[in-house]
């Protein structure tokens, strides 16, 4: 059996994303996966929303041109898997309680950003009237995350540069002739560029250069039946997602290992932001509650790019709050990297020079 040119572990968003770009380059490609409860990419809500992260600013750039990469993303990568995955740019609205929190959001959001006061915002969603106003930001929004995966499986299954394997890996071995993934059961899968893309499971891969210091963080999410409003919507202490005929309502955070579980708690916390924003929602009927595992790093950057000691050995893990909105746009980058060896300085920030060997801080303030 030939040896492909990368072995990419994981088939999360940033997996499959990377895979089929490095394909593009002209690599052949094996992606081992493992189905795993709370899975990050298939549980989140699916969110573009790079304007009201808090991100530094020295990667806010990045994450906007993620965002704008979606409409060329999906037009391109995605061209024939006949799944039809919904893209909504329509901008995101961030709720003011009072006219001091307007004032604040005001002067807190540059342009694009355009201020909404309580007359307008009705006038653009009714079921908001008892706010005193909102920041819509331009462009910002979501994706159906459900779909895209679904539109990367086929995807991936069509490209003929990319084998996918389902298997349990225990370790990297860096060992023998080329340095590989080691399964549970001894297989090695080596070659000369290996990818960490597991999501929260990247923290606890033994035999790395480095400890990487990504851990899960549990989410849990709610879908509620109807569609009160059409825009992706943050404030009242979550987040609303219209998404077809039901609102997407999130997000818990909670340190809880890798228990993917939902709880009652959750639920309440959950119904508590639904009613705060739209008080009618209080008596909505629950159609889903579930649970995702963010993988989340100390300043929550993604890690990426290869590691410094072993340069066959790259990273695309410790996304956090932002994996489906970067993961296509890193990939593309990171497989420039792939093929030819150059270093894009798009990635610059998310490199993990920018942590500590010894304790896994940030050495970078935010």
């Amino acid at each position: 059996m030939s040896v492909p040119d990368l072995v990419v572990l994981g088939g999360g968003i940033a997996g499959l994303t990377t895979a089929l770009a490095a394909a593009h380059h002209g690599l052949r490609v094996t992606v081992i996966d493992q189905a795993r409860p709370g899975s990050a990419s298939r549980a989140s809500a699916g969110m573009l929303a790079p304007s009201v992260e808090g991100l530094p600013a020295n990667v806010l750039p990045a994450a906007t041109a993620a965002r704008d990469f979606y409409p060329r993303f999906l037009r391109t990568r995605l061209a024939g898997t006949e799944v039809e995955v919904s893209l909504d740019r329509e901008g995101i609205l961030e709720l003011a309680t009072t006219e001091a929190d307007l004032a604040r959001l005001t002067a807190r959001y540059p342009a694009p950003a355009r201020r909404l006061g309580a007359a307008e915002l009705t006038a653009l969603e009714p079921a908001f009237a008892p706010f005193a106003g909102a920041m819509l930001h331009p462009d910002d929004g979501a994706v159906d995350n459900v779909a895209l995966m679904r539109a990367l499986d086929v995807a991936v299954a069509r490209e003929a540069l990319v084998t996918r394997v389902t298997d349990e890996v225990a370790s990297f071995d860096a060992g023998g002739n080329l340095p590989a993934f080691r399964s549970r059961g001894g297989t090695r899968y080596a070659s000369r560029r290996l990818l960490v893309a597991n999501g929260a499971w990247a923290g606890s891969l033994p035999g790395l250069p480095r400890p990487l210091p990504v851990r899960p963080v549990r989410g849990e999410l709610l879908r509620l039946e109807g569609l009160p409003i059409r825009h992706v919507t943050y404030g009242a202490g979550g987040y609303l997602v219209p998404r077809q005929s039901t609102l997407l309502v999130g997000a818990t955070s909670e340190e809880a290992g890798f228990a993917s579980v939902t709880t009652s708690r959750g639920l309440n916390e959950l119904r508590a932001i639904a009613a705060r924003a739209i008080p009618v929602l209080a008596h909505a009927t629950v159609v889903e509650h579930w649970a995702g595992l963010r993988p989340v790093s100390p300043d929550g950057l993604p890690i990426l790019g290869a590691d410094p000691s072993r340069r066959e050995l790259f990273y695309a893990c410790g996304f956090s709050r932002n994996g489906i909105l970067l993961a296509p746009w890193v990939a593309e980058q990171l497989a420039t990297e792939l093929a030819d060896g150059t270093r894009s300085e798009a990635l610059a920030p998310f490199r993990i020079e920018r942590f500590s060997a010894i304790t896994g801080q940030s050495q970078v303030e935010g």
